[in-house]
């Protein structure tokens, strides 16, 4: 195995997904801006696109990197609710986070 990537967005306070690039029809970009972090995804449909909106102001995202022979990396992005918009013209999620915790899940399993 070479990197896999996928990301995942999330309700805050459920904890409901909502969208998940690991299962849903859907791709992102992912790229830093300063200090900014911007996700940049195409394929939602429309109703996921309409929660996500709907609940902009208590999303969190989360990125996996695995890379091989190393464990699971895990991006904890908090999200800007003001800056997550929709362009309906290009059928575009803009997702934009301004801090980002990392850590590897499996340090926090207790054996």
């Amino acid at each position: 195995m070479a990197q896999q990537e996928w990301f995942m967005v999330k309700h805050a306070v459920t904890g409901r997904g909502l969208a998940n690039s690991k299962t849903d029809t859907l791709s992102y970009r992912f790229q830093q801006e300063g200090t900014d972090f911007v996700f940049t995804v195409t394929g939602l449909d429309e109703q996921s696109v309409e929660q996500i909106l709907e609940l902009r102001q208590e999303l969190n995202v989360f990125r996996f990197v695995q890379r091989k022979d190393q464990p699971l990396l895990k991006h904890w992005y908090y999200v800007e609710g003001e800056r997550v918009v929709y362009d309906e013209e290009r059928h575009t999620l803009s997702i934009y986070a301004k801090s980002e915790i990392r850590y590897v899940p499996e340090d926090y399993f207790a054996d």
